[in-house]
């Protein structure tokens, strides 16, 4: 079964906490740290998860957090990083280190009330731009949250894809007026996209329609792709479309993205 972070790592955190240990096959000092994490955790009485993470095969994950030097290991709990430590420590160090946090959380055998914020908890579980589960928990949360600034600032960003009236009508409510105003265009661009009744006839249409059906299953980097070839081949058609579609996309996604790290270079060069 393929690696997913959410049930993986976040889901396992609000039971019990998750240490994940961030390797690859060449780190020699990974080699080394490893079987310390195995052995505390087979000797924790199942208190704790320890999650290995190869940054070579997880590479937006590792991206994602910024992992620059590695090993690095990070305790996570309730779906948030509690603390974090890198290279190699000795497993009297690694024990003690981590009898002091869950001191810290007073965690016991079993797990206690939540006292964090809730939208904290939950927006660790944003890997992605569109989730449509991260969408109906956010959804949940503001409910009865509805003066939450922050919350209201990111569900916009995924409730465009599979809400367009709601997410632009939304926008306009928002009290950052900065982030309506930046964003109006966009949404109103991909608000047609998302509606429009491409008739499959041209390859043009046909990619447009492939580009769409990946953005709403989440494959953002097939999503790119498709746009940089369309770009590539359709360039002016249909008012410059896919041109308009991969800056909208950066846009909501935003520049520290690690799809729009990835894929904006490639994108800026297709155009010219």
């Amino acid at each position: 079964m393929a690696f997913d972070f959410k049930i993986d790592v976040v889901d396992k955190s609000f039971k019990k906490p998750v240490l994940i240990d961030f390797w690859a096959e060449w780190c020699g000092p990974c080699k080394i740290l490893g079987p310390i994490l195995e052995s505390l955790e087979a000797n924790s009485n199942g208190k704790w998860i320890l999650v290995k993470i190869n940054t070579e095969e997880e590479e937006q994950i590792a991206s994602y957090f910024r992992i620059q030097s590695i090993p690095h290991c990070k305790l996570i709990y309730e779906g948030k990083i509690v603390d974090e430590f890198t290279g190699v420590q000795t497993k009297e160090t690694i024990e003690k280190w981590i009898s002091e946090k869950f001191k810290l959380l007073e965690i016991e055998d079993e797990v206690e009330e939540k006292k964090e914020d809730d939208f904290d908890q939950l927006l660790i579980l944003q890997n992605k731009i569109p989730d449509l589960h991260f969408y109906n928990s956010l959804l949940s949360y503001l409910e009865t949250n509805p003066e939450n600034d922050q919350a209201q600032n990111t569900i916009i960003k995924h409730e465009i894809f599979y809400n367009p009236d709601q997410a632009i009508s939304r926008l306009k409510s928002l009290k950052d007026q900065k982030i309506s105003a930046f964003l109006s265009e966009d949404f109103a661009l991909m608000n047609e996209f998302l509606k429009a009744n491409y008739s499959k006839k041209t390859e043009l249409e046909i990619s447009l329609t492939k580009i769409r059906e990946n953005l709403l299953k989440g494959h953002e980097e097939e999503a790119m792709e498709d746009i940089i070839q369309t770009l590539i081949k359709y360039p002016k058609q249909l008012d410059g479309i896919a041109r308009k579609i991969g800056i909208a996309l950066f846009h909501i996604w935003g520049s520290g993205y690690p799809i729009t790290q990835e894929y904006r270079r490639r994108f800026d060069m297709a155009i010219y």
